[in-house]
């Protein structure tokens, strides 16, 4: 190799792959050995002139990640036993990123580990989290249906992986980068220098979905969640939701990114404003022990993080997928909204008793989303509603005024949680008469499509029903 394409190819590793210089490792034919130059001043920095070396098979070198962000992560294919295995890995692997991510190809770039295995590699333009680099991890080799012991996650701030372009030195071998279709090996240094950074939202982006393949990470908190949700009984988001909201935290180490982006498309499902949404989010994130997070993951980070999902979930239509379904009501429940009070408060009984068929029997409701519910602009007339509607027995407060102390002490001030509430109402009976019900029908056309017009003059009084049901 020539020296200025040597140069070339040392800067663009340095460019692509360091994110820390005082901290890697170097391979022997035995094992991997981790140098700290935090710990131990005498050790080196990775320099150029090192990383020379590695090219030019002297010694073998390898880099983490920068604590708590990543410059680039690689998909590590390690089938020892089986090369066969390996390589059908990889190739699922890279149609997975391009098919189900919309990766483009070229940003797809593939190395020989040195024994029988592969790194695929994703630069970015900019370091993104290592949340989030690890989150895009997990959902491409669920979608892939690769077992995350064969296909590793790499760097991490405890796991280095091994520069390409330099030797195996437990097997001698060249790790030359390879032809993404084929694997076969481009035996040339040139090709690290055409290499460009992708652009870091494809990854960013591809988070906001809300795929199945989140499912087992909360598969505890579905099993131990035992809510009555009609109309999702199916939709497994809608059940980790629940259940998070339930504990009120995060309920496993490193899920903060999968669960802010839940709940914000469960908030806009539910017509919370973006500020509820961030609040909401946050109260949840602040109440959560700190070995739940990665370290040096700091609460400035999260309310970033949190605004910038939930804006983008918000702007781009994010929601759970259930506010366009029917659902049940039955004619008891309906009379049970009828006999609440005045019309203001019976449509806000009728919205209560909608959203807990949608989130459960235990659900949130802001004031604002209330508001916006029955067309009011007016925070009175919920506030008396709200007490009608728990005074007669149609619903009860499960929280009510409860200081978010994490949130309050992070912002200077008193903070409240949302208020939770639960229909108390009697279950139908079995030859209840019921109606399908979807999102756009209100009050009176469910009303009507239940009860014959004798039967309201029993029910409503003769001024209601002349000036607001008239149809």
């Amino acid at each position: 190799m020539k020296r200025q394409e040597l140069n070339d190819t040392i800067t663009k590793i340095s460019e692509l792959y360091i994110s820390a210089r005082k901290r890697y490792i170097i391979q022997t034919q035995q094992n991997y050995i981790t140098l700290d130059g935090y710990k131990n001043p005498s050790v080196w920095t990775l320099t150029d002139s090192l990383i020379e070396r590695h090219l030019k098979g002297v010694n073998t070198y390898g880099v983490f990640n920068g604590n708590s962000v990543n410059k680039f992560i690689t998909f590590d294919v390690d089938y020892a036993d089986d090369q066969v295995l390996a390589r059908w890995s990889t190739l699922k692997l890279i149609y997975a990123l391009e098919n189900d991510f919309n990766i483009p190809s070229a940003d797809i770039h593939v190395s020989f580990s040195g024994n029988k295995g592969y790194h695929v590699d994703l630069f970015f333009d900019v370091p993104i989290s290592s949340d989030d680099a690890k989150s895009f991890y997990r959902q491409v080799i669920k979608t892939a249906d690769l077992p995350s012991e064969k296909v590793e996650y790499r760097p991490t701030y405890t796991q280095a992986v091994k520069l390409p372009l330099g030797i195996n030195q437990k097997t001698g071998a060249r790790c030359w980068f390879v032809d993404r279709e084929t694997l076969e090996p481009i035996e040339s240094f040139d090709y690290l220098n055409d290499v460009e950074p992708m652009d870091h939202a494809l990854i960013l982006d591809a988070l906001i979905e809300l795929t199945p393949e989140q499912e087992a990470e909360f598969r505890e908190v579905v099993e131990r969640t035992n809510v009555d949700v009609t109309a999702v009984s199916h939709e497994k988001a809608q059940s980790k939701v629940i259940g998070i909201l339930k504990a009120g935290q995060l309920q496993f180490s490193n899920t903060r990114h999968e669960t802010t982006v839940l709940l914000a498309a469960f908030c806009n499902s539910q017509g919370y404003e973006e500020a509820e949404a961030i609040d909401l989010i946050m109260s949840i994130l602040l109440a959560t022990p700190s070995e739940y997070f990665s370290e040096g993951s700091t609460a400035e980070y999260w309310q970033k993080e949190t605004e910038r999902i939930v804006k983008l979930a918000f702007e781009r239509g994010y929601k759970l997928g259930n506010e366009d379904v029917a659902v049940k009501v039955y004619k008891s429940e309906i009379l049970a909204v009828l006999g609440v009070g005045t019309f203001r408060q019976k449509q806000l009984a009728y919205a209560m008793l909608i959203t807990s068929k949608r989130y459960g029997k235990t659900f949130y409701l802001t004031t604002r989303t209330a508001m916006r519910m029955i067309e009011t602009k007016s925070h009175e007339t919920i506030q008396s509603a709200m007490k009608k509607l728990v005074a007669v027995g149609f619903i009860e407060y499960v929280r009510k005024g409860e200081i978010d102390r994490a949130k309050s002490s992070q912002i200077g001030h008193a903070f409240y949680k949302p208020n939770r509430y639960r229909i108390l109402i009697d279950k139908p009976q079995a030859d209840d008469e019921s109606v399908d019900v979807m999102p756009n029908q209100s009050l009176i056309d469910v009303t009507y499509q239940l009860f014959d017009i004798r039967e309201l003059r029993r029910v409503i009084s003769r001024k209601e029903l002349g000036n607001r049901w008239a149809r």
